[in-house]
């Protein structure tokens, strides 16, 4: 059954408990677990300051300005095109919703990180990519167990469930953008409120549709209709790798 994680952000106080739970189940810097309660301040301080993604950052608060502001994380595309760039097939999108990165196939191309339209992945030293999992390892437990970062949100401002059951939650609100409601984007993660999403700046897909960039690689002729320079720079990014292939086999 396809989960959805459901962000009303009219309930959103900006306290980042999210961001502190997500830190300390993912095993992130700053830990806080077994640490007294001035450390623990501080670590919390340390991450308020956050406004990007990083490879200790797997979701983070973005404030347009002191009363504006919203929860980024990976959106779960129904159809990722971080999957669907993926050479190595290192990227699932699983039924239950997921999309999840298994570093143990990455190969290092760094193509998903050029087509997400949410700008999510982030390459690590060990150029694998980091990003939000949608705790997979937490809901695929017997019995489940809902995402670190809606467990410990104080306000309610998180829900997890059945996508149908978000959906129709959220159908209730005049804006709604992801699962595919009122023609939005098609994702697991879905956003709700009762104001303009322009009034936080809110993010949306910047490349809907976008060719697949492994089918133009194929065939080069195709990459000229590719939207940007992603497609240019994984060829070089390709190409490279193909080399060191050879040379290893020979």
């Amino acid at each position: 059954m396809t989960k959805s994680l459901l962000i009303e952000l009219n309930k959103c106080t900006g306290c980042r408990s999210c961001i502190v739970a997500c830190k300390n189940w993912n095993k992130l810097e700053p830990r806080t677990e077994n640490r007294n309660m001035a450390e623990v301040r501080k670590a919390v301080e340390k991450a308020k300051g956050t406004d990007k993604f990083s490879v200790d950052e797997f979701t983070y608060i973005h404030e347009k300005d002191i009363k504006n502001f919203y929860k980024r994380q990976c959106m779960h595309c129904d159809d990722p095109q971080c999957v669907k760039n993926c050479p190595a097939h290192a990227i699932v999108k699983y039924d239950n919703g997921a999309v999840v990165v298994d570093k143990t196939k990455c190969e290092g191309v760094g193509l998903c990180a050029q087509v997400c339209p949410f700008d999510v992945p982030v390459m690590g030293e060990d150029k694998k990519p980091v990003k939000c999992t949608l705790c997979y390892d937490r809901i695929t437990q017997n019995p489940a167990l809902e995402p670190a970062c809606v467990k410990a949100c104080p306000s309610k401002a998180l829900k997890f469930g059945n996508i149908d059951e978000m959906r129709q939650y959220a159908s209730k609100f005049k804006y709604v953008y992801g699962g595919g409601l009122n023609d939005s984007y098609n994702s697991s993660v879905i956003y709700a409120s009762k104001v303009p999403f322009e009034n936080i700046d809110f993010k949306v897909a910047e490349i809907h549709n976008i060719a697949n960039v492994l089918d133009a690689l194929k065939h080069p002729v195709g990459i000229l209709s590719i939207v940007g320079g992603a497609a240019l720079v994984g060829l070089k990014i390709y190409r490279d790798r193909k080399k060191k292939v050879l040379e290893g086999e020979k």
